[in-house]
């Protein structure tokens, strides 16, 4: 959900690279099936001739869409608008309720290379994290396309192949496309077609580059996240990779059990602050007890 404002501050955002990320659809989905998917895939690849936006990553989930682009903050909202518009008449179409009219979105500059790899692992990790499939395994984005030539293995067919009717039936739209993008069958328009494929390999210049960023950073992941108003919940194997981390990181590979009570504290803290740990959480991974746990949170540790 957006106000004026918060739209507005998107509106103003010079050109660059940026983190478009719609809201996460509570209680419904937005692509309920494989058809309402490869229209999606469209949708992208209209957007991007639209509204001149470079995509560099995206990925379309059960209940929101994740894109990494560059353009303009006016182009991002417009696409965005234009997403909101087809997804919620097609919805209509198939019987389904409608996108909200408060649906919103989050846009985000991405500053400089670090942020940016940081942005790409989030977005195209995000299958992964919902058990949706693994990074090159899921077909509704680009994670698949990076360092691979899986899609010159598809057949498909070209723009320039199919009658201008058809053309229109499939995108609901009379927009002309580059006449070498290709179409398959199942998946849509292929990613390949319009996805910016050169920064991508610019941060990560080797499929091993690749691959070793795509290994998770649990702090980052949840700091966008958070940024980004979507729900991280870390399973009992990922807390305790966590703690193990941090104590490596933090404390110089301390034993827990040779932990003082202040440090145990601090630890606490760093847990909530930074993980997102609730007090039962902390409690059993730590050895505390909950109620000591809860008045450390509460304290004004917190705010330093």
């Amino acid at each position: 959900m957006n106000n004026r404002k918060e739209r507005e501050v998107i509106r103003t955002g010079d050109e660059g690279y940026y983190h478009l990320c719609t809201d996460g659809l509570k209680g419904g989905l937005i692509f309920n099936n494989d058809k309402q998917y490869a229209f999606g895939m469209f949708l992208m690849g209209i957007i991007s001739i639209k509204y001149s936006l470079r995509i560099v990553a995206f990925v379309l989930m059960p209940n929101h869409i994740h894109i990494i682009l560059y353009g303009t903050g006016a182009n991002g909202l417009k696409a965005f608008d234009y997403l909101k518009r087809k997804i919620t008449k097609r919805l209509s179409e198939d019987g389904l309720e409608p996108l909200p009219e408060d649906y919103g979105l989050k846009m985000v500059r991405i500053e400089g290379e670090e942020q940016m790899k940081k942005e790409l692992v989030y977005v195209l990790r995000n299958p992964l994290e919902k058990g949706l499939g693994t990074v090159e395994g899921y077909l509704w984005g680009s994670g698949w396309l990076y360092h691979s030539g899986l899609s010159k293995m598809l057949l498909c067919k070209r723009i320039d192949s199919l009658s201008k009717r058809c053309l229109n039936r499939l995108l609901s739209s009379e927009i002309s496309l580059p006449p070498d993008w290709r179409i398959h069958p199942s998946i849509g328009l292929l990613p390949d077609s319009f996805i910016d494929l050169t920064t991508v390999r610019a941060v990560f210049p080797t499929p091993k580059d690749y691959q070793t960023a795509l290994v998770k950073d649990y702090e980052t992941y949840f700091q966008i996240a958070n940024r980004l108003g979507e729900v991280v919940e870390f399973n009992k194997a990922e807390r305790e990779s966590i703690l193990n981390q941090t104590l490596q990181k933090r404390f110089n590979g301390k034993d827990l059990n040779a932990m003082t009570e202040q440090d145990k504290g601090k630890l606490a803290i760093i847990l909530n602050r930074n993980f997102g740990f609730n007090s039962y959480q902390i409690s059993t991974s730590i050895f505390l007890k909950e109620r000591v746990v809860r008045q450390l949170l509460n304290s004004k540790e917190l705010s330093r």
